[in-house]
Protein backbone atom coordinates (compact mmCIF):
# COMPACT_ATOMS: atom_id res chain seq x y z
CA UNK A 1 0.00 0.00 0.00
CA UNK A 2 1.34 3.19 -0.83
CA UNK A 3 2.67 5.25 2.52
CA UNK A 4 0.00 8.02 3.48
CA UNK A 5 2.10 10.53 3.89
CA UNK A 6 2.23 10.32 0.12
CA UNK A 7 0.68 13.05 -2.34
CA UNK A 8 -1.71 11.19 -3.54
CA UNK A 9 -3.87 14.11 -5.02
CA UNK A 10 -1.84 14.57 -8.46
CA UNK A 11 -0.61 11.91 -11.02
CA UNK A 12 2.44 13.27 -13.45
CA UNK A 13 1.32 13.08 -16.63
CA UNK A 14 3.99 11.16 -18.02
CA UNK A 15 3.17 8.39 -15.49
CA UNK A 16 -0.34 8.10 -16.24
CA UNK A 17 0.03 7.93 -20.38
CA UNK A 18 3.22 5.34 -19.01
CA UNK A 19 1.01 3.79 -17.00
CA UNK A 20 -1.59 3.39 -19.89
CA UNK A 21 0.47 1.54 -21.60
CA UNK A 22 1.73 -0.90 -19.37
CA UNK A 23 -1.82 -1.60 -18.34
CA UNK A 24 -2.13 -3.11 -21.57
CA UNK A 25 1.08 -4.78 -21.90
CA UNK A 26 0.36 -6.53 -18.23
CA UNK A 27 -3.69 -7.45 -19.20
CA UNK A 28 -1.63 -9.95 -21.16
CA UNK A 29 0.10 -11.55 -18.33
CA UNK A 30 2.66 -11.39 -15.84
CA UNK A 31 6.07 -10.69 -16.12
CA UNK A 32 6.84 -14.85 -15.87
CA UNK A 33 4.44 -15.14 -18.95
CA UNK A 34 6.29 -12.46 -20.57
CA UNK A 35 9.56 -14.17 -19.76
CA UNK A 36 8.60 -17.53 -21.04
CA UNK A 37 7.35 -16.09 -24.56
CA UNK A 38 10.54 -14.34 -24.54
CA UNK A 39 12.70 -16.92 -24.12
CA UNK A 40 10.41 -18.56 -26.98
CA UNK A 41 11.24 -15.94 -29.22
CA UNK A 42 14.63 -16.28 -28.56
CA UNK A 43 15.13 -19.78 -29.04
CA UNK A 44 13.77 -19.12 -32.52
CA UNK A 45 16.08 -16.35 -33.14
CA UNK A 46 19.26 -18.32 -32.27
CA UNK A 47 18.00 -22.04 -33.72
CA UNK A 48 17.59 -22.86 -37.37
CA UNK A 49 13.55 -23.64 -36.26
CA UNK A 50 11.09 -21.22 -37.78
CA UNK A 51 8.36 -19.97 -34.77
CA UNK A 52 5.48 -21.98 -35.43
CA UNK A 53 2.63 -22.98 -33.19
CA UNK A 54 -0.73 -23.30 -33.89
CA UNK A 55 -1.97 -20.12 -34.42
CA UNK A 56 1.04 -19.37 -36.68
CA UNK A 57 2.90 -16.42 -36.69
CA UNK A 58 0.31 -14.16 -34.73
CA UNK A 59 2.05 -14.55 -31.34
CA UNK A 60 5.38 -13.32 -32.04
CA UNK A 61 4.28 -11.10 -34.03
CA UNK A 62 2.05 -9.52 -31.13
CA UNK A 63 4.57 -10.45 -28.25
CA UNK A 64 7.06 -8.15 -31.04
CA UNK A 65 4.36 -5.04 -31.03
CA UNK A 66 3.73 -5.28 -27.49
CA UNK A 67 7.64 -4.88 -26.47
CA UNK A 68 8.33 -2.21 -28.81
CA UNK A 69 5.54 -0.71 -26.92
CA UNK A 70 6.97 -1.41 -23.70
CA UNK A 71 10.35 -0.25 -24.31
CA UNK A 72 8.99 3.07 -25.27
CA UNK A 73 6.97 3.65 -22.58
CA UNK A 74 10.10 2.98 -20.21
CA UNK A 75 11.44 5.16 -22.25
CA UNK A 76 9.39 8.16 -21.38
CA UNK A 77 9.56 6.98 -17.72
CA UNK A 78 13.04 7.35 -17.83
CA UNK A 79 13.27 11.11 -19.40
CA UNK A 80 10.68 11.72 -16.64
CA UNK A 81 10.34 14.47 -13.95
CA UNK A 82 11.35 14.70 -10.55
CA UNK A 83 7.46 13.92 -9.49
CA UNK A 84 7.19 10.53 -11.60
CA UNK A 85 10.27 9.41 -9.67
CA UNK A 86 9.35 10.31 -6.19
CA UNK A 87 5.73 9.03 -7.09
CA UNK A 88 7.24 5.18 -7.41
CA UNK A 89 10.07 4.81 -5.21
CA UNK A 90 8.75 2.88 -2.17
CA UNK A 91 10.32 2.26 1.46
CA UNK A 92 11.49 -1.07 2.68
CA UNK A 93 7.94 -1.60 4.77
CA UNK A 94 5.98 -0.87 1.66
CA UNK A 95 8.04 -3.30 -0.33
CA UNK A 96 7.28 -6.08 2.18
CA UNK A 97 3.89 -4.98 1.96
CA UNK A 98 3.66 -5.15 -1.87
CA UNK A 99 5.68 -8.70 -1.49
CA UNK A 100 2.69 -9.68 0.35
CA UNK A 101 -0.28 -8.03 -1.35
CA UNK A 102 0.56 -8.51 -4.75
CA UNK A 103 -0.23 -11.77 -6.86
CA UNK A 104 3.16 -11.10 -8.36
CA UNK A 105 6.28 -9.80 -6.94
CA UNK A 106 9.84 -9.81 -9.21
CA UNK A 107 12.54 -11.33 -7.36
CA UNK A 108 15.47 -10.67 -10.26
CA UNK A 109 15.81 -6.98 -8.89
CA UNK A 110 18.06 -5.76 -6.54
CA UNK A 111 16.49 -4.42 -3.35
CA UNK A 112 17.64 -1.02 -4.35
CA UNK A 113 15.88 -1.84 -7.62
CA UNK A 114 12.74 -2.61 -6.26
CA UNK A 115 12.49 0.62 -4.45
CA UNK A 116 13.34 2.88 -7.54
CA UNK A 117 12.56 0.73 -10.61
CA UNK A 118 13.56 3.62 -13.22
CA UNK A 119 16.97 2.72 -11.59
CA UNK A 120 16.87 -0.66 -14.01
CA UNK A 121 15.42 1.55 -16.66
CA UNK A 122 17.96 4.09 -16.93
CA UNK A 123 20.77 0.46 -17.07
CA UNK A 124 18.29 -1.10 -20.15
CA UNK A 125 18.96 2.40 -22.23
CA UNK A 126 22.79 2.68 -20.75
CA UNK A 127 24.30 1.14 -23.37
CA UNK A 128 21.49 -0.22 -26.13
CA UNK A 129 19.09 3.49 -27.49
CA UNK A 130 15.76 2.96 -28.15
CA UNK A 131 16.06 3.05 -31.54
CA UNK A 132 19.03 0.15 -31.67
CA UNK A 133 16.27 -1.70 -29.62
CA UNK A 134 13.86 -0.56 -32.23
CA UNK A 135 16.48 -2.19 -35.06
CA UNK A 136 17.76 -5.55 -32.47
CA UNK A 137 13.67 -6.71 -32.22
CA UNK A 138 12.59 -6.28 -36.14
CA UNK A 139 16.20 -8.22 -37.22
CA UNK A 140 14.81 -10.86 -33.74
CA UNK A 141 11.19 -10.72 -35.66
CA UNK A 142 12.71 -11.89 -38.93
CA UNK A 143 15.10 -14.02 -37.51
CA UNK A 144 12.16 -16.41 -35.91
CA UNK A 145 10.02 -16.45 -38.91
CA UNK A 146 12.50 -17.13 -41.05
CA UNK A 147 14.10 -20.80 -41.00
CA UNK A 148 17.73 -19.09 -40.14
CA UNK A 149 19.52 -18.43 -37.24
CA UNK A 150 21.10 -15.11 -35.38
CA UNK A 151 24.63 -16.43 -36.04
CA UNK A 152 25.70 -13.63 -39.36
CA UNK A 153 23.35 -11.40 -38.36
CA UNK A 154 22.94 -10.40 -34.40
CA UNK A 155 26.01 -10.28 -32.06
CA UNK A 156 25.78 -11.89 -28.65
CA UNK A 157 25.33 -8.54 -26.94
CA UNK A 158 22.47 -8.56 -29.70
CA UNK A 159 21.01 -11.61 -27.96
CA UNK A 160 22.45 -12.10 -24.38
CA UNK A 161 22.35 -8.12 -23.26
CA UNK A 162 18.81 -7.56 -24.90
CA UNK A 163 17.51 -10.50 -23.37
CA UNK A 164 18.88 -10.08 -20.03
CA UNK A 165 18.21 -6.35 -20.10
CA UNK A 166 14.26 -6.90 -21.15
CA UNK A 167 13.81 -9.57 -18.42
CA UNK A 168 14.79 -6.97 -15.66
CA UNK A 169 12.48 -4.16 -18.03
CA UNK A 170 9.69 -6.42 -17.46
CA UNK A 171 10.07 -6.53 -13.86
CA UNK A 172 10.52 -2.44 -13.46
CA UNK A 173 7.87 -1.47 -15.34
CA UNK A 174 5.65 -4.00 -13.87
CA UNK A 175 6.61 -2.87 -10.52
CA UNK A 176 5.62 0.49 -11.84
CA UNK A 177 2.14 -0.28 -12.97
CA UNK A 178 1.57 -1.57 -9.80
CA UNK A 179 2.15 1.22 -7.21
CA UNK A 180 0.47 3.47 -9.89
CA UNK A 181 -2.12 1.33 -10.06
CA UNK A 182 -2.42 1.28 -6.32
CA UNK A 183 -1.93 5.53 -6.61
CA UNK A 184 -5.03 5.74 -8.98
CA UNK A 185 -6.85 3.40 -7.22
CA UNK A 186 -6.35 6.22 -3.77
CA UNK A 187 -7.47 9.22 -5.91
CA UNK A 188 -10.28 7.76 -7.63
CA UNK A 189 -12.03 4.70 -5.48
Amino acid sequence: MINSERQVNTIPSELISSVETLAIFFDAGHPKEHQKDLKKWRYHVINEEQYNCRHGAVPVLAHYEETLQLIKAADMLRRSNEATVKSIIATVAEIEQEKHDWVYFPANLKKKEAKNPLITIKKFFKTITLDQYKEIFHEWLRLALSNNAALETLSAKDIIEVYENLRKLYSATWIIHCRAEQRLALIDP
